[in-house]
């Protein structure tokens, strides 16, 4: 009987990953995902009191462990070598964009109108605290570094991040490949970069 249960909601699962993936929360019904799932519509809400219980349910794991792995994040200047291995960050959304590719896409694209629609923004604003908390540690104190260009290159390097995701979430090989060669591409000497552009004022 329990083994019965797993398989209906698995089918309500997928079936809501499919409807919210081509639909977005907004444009998702418990009648499209009963439809889809092959469920009937009392029996779905057996197992989710509504859309919102159910769209928690898929994204809910990996938004909290996308999170916790961007708290955790090391900002210490990357290798060199392409050829290295991807720093745990990064090998962490591997792991996640390859064993969860539906429900990373639903999340950042199909989350409109849910708790979850400004994950991007928060990803951001944990890795800007970082940056503070790493620029007081090492004591810079550069006046010239123009800290919303800052914030507009944090909000670019995440936002890359996570396409090349969903690009490559079928191909791990070209994934780690991307991920590392961009993570080398725009980590590497950026305080060198960062000053060559510090002549550039807004005023």
């Amino acid at each position: 009987m329990q083994i019965k249960k797993k398989e209906v909601q698995n089918k309500i699962y997928q079936g809501a990953m499919e409807v919210f993936k081509e639909n977005g929360y907004r444009g998702a019904t418990m009648k499209e995902i009963s439809k889809k799932s092959k469920v009937p519509i009392g029996n779905i809400y057996r197992y989710y009191e509504n859309k919102e219980v159910l769209f928690d349910d898929i994204v809910f794991e990996l938004y909290s462990t996308l999170k916790y792995n961007h708290i955790h994040e090391d900002l210490k200047k990357i290798s060199s070598d392409l050829n290295q291995k991807p720093r745990v960050f990064l090998n962490n959304y591997i792991n996640l964009a390859t064993s969860k590719p539906m429900e990373f896409f639903i999340l950042f694209d199909s989350s409109a109108g849910t708790k979850y629609e400004n994950f991007l923004e928060e990803l951001v604003e944990i890795r800007w605290e970082k940056y503070l908390a790493h620029k007081r540690k090492s004591g810079v104190k550069d006046e010239n570094i123009d800290e919303d260009f800052i914030m507009i290159l944090m909000k670019s390097a995440i936002t890359s991040i996570i396409d090349i995701c969903k690009k490559y979430s079928n191909n791990e090989k070209l994934l780690r490949y991307y991920l590392i060669k961009f993570d080398y591409f725009f980590r590497s000497d950026i305080g060198d970069k960062l000053k060559e552009v510090s002549f550039h004022t807004k005023n």
